[in-house]
């Protein structure tokens, strides 16, 4: 691959990167919304639990948006595609398992989100859907990239379809790098594009300016951490590859790729810390729209890399 088709193919994948994104943040949101709950209870601020509300209600919405468009694509698909279809659906593929995972996202997020201030007397039963739909978003990224092995071992070496069950488990499989850094993704994409939303919605939920001073800060201090993870999964992921694959990734523009995917998020950290630790964060709210440019950026590029290491495998 050389730099052209490169930036090429990152440039196709804008597009379903974004939407990814967005899926990947609905699926953080939940657990971020519990977060300020809990903080909520032992901190004794109302400040949080507002935060989680706003997150979650935030989550709802872009999951809708991620339905609507996975639909759309799924229409498209079949189409044009039938037999991908078919084999998708079929009960022996590998997504089966996926789309249970993510349908019990769907039931137990969406009343959790929904029902939020309806349920302020039954605490614990409103937590307990939410911990559901964040034990059932998690599932559903280690399924996903389950199953894209599976399908990526399957076709490099041209045998009979794997099984979930014979996906390797060891020490040494990707499953566990891939999947712990698209969690821990998930959770700061939560937190960081919540900043973005937290500016947009200031003047529409009117809490006051000392709720969103404090809002943002924390949506701020929140994304650094897992984003920090995330960025050392990719790390521990690049040291389990065979050798010849990471001379392959480092002697072409591959290498770049992954590079500007660790960097990117970098970047964000960096604003988000400057937002974290401002008196006036509410005078910063560009860097929020920045920062959300820039973990677009840096999923599409990581895409790139995700798709040329499935094909590698």
């Amino acid at each position: 691959m050389n730099l052209a088709e490169c930036l090429q193919m990152t440039a196709n994948l804008l597009a379903p990167a974004f939407f990814d994104m967005l899926g990947l943040a609905a699926l953080g949101a939940v657990l971020i919304a519990i977060a300020g709950q809990i903080a909520a209870k032992t901190k004794q601020r109302v400040f949080y639990d507002k935060y989680g509300q706003q997150t979650a209600a935030m989550g709802f919405m872009l999951l809708v948006v991620t339905l609507a468009a996975v639909g759309a694509s799924a229409a498209m698909a079949a189409s044009r595609f039938p037999w991908l279809m078919q084999w998708l659906t079929h009960p022996q593929s590998p997504f089966i398992k996926l789309y249970i995972a993510v349908g019990a996202f769907i039931v137990l997020s969406l009343p959790y989100a929904l029902a939020w201030k309806k349920m302020r007397n039954a605490k614990v039963a409103h937590m307990a859907l939410g911990l559901g739909a964040a034990i059932s978003g998690a599932a559903s990224i280690l399924l996903a990239v389950a199953a894209l092995l599976v399908l990526a071992l399957t076709t490099s070496r041209d045998t009979t379809p794997l099984t979930m069950a014979e996906l390797p488990l060891d020490g040494t499989s990707l499953l566990w790098p891939m999947a712990s850094q698209y969690i821990l993704l998930d959770t700061a994409l939560a937190a960081g594009l919540s900043c973005t939303y937290l500016v947009l919605r200031r003047n529409k939920d009117d809490f006051g300016r000392d709720y969103y001073r404090f809002s943002l800060k924390l949506a701020a201090r929140w994304a650094i951490i897992p984003m920090i993870g995330q960025i050392a999964c990719q790390g521990w992921l690049f040291a389990l590859l065979p050798e010849t694959t990471r001379t392959l990734i480092l002697s072409t523009p591959l290498g770049a790729a992954w590079a500007a995917a660790a960097i990117l998020p970098l970047i964000c950290i960096i604003l988000w810390a400057v937002i974290a630790k401002s008196q006036a964060p509410l005078r910063l709210k560009g860097m929020t729209f920045v920062a959300a440019v820039l973990l677009w950026l840096a999923h599409a590029c990581d895409a790139t890399v995700f798709v040329n290491l499935m094909s590698m495998l």
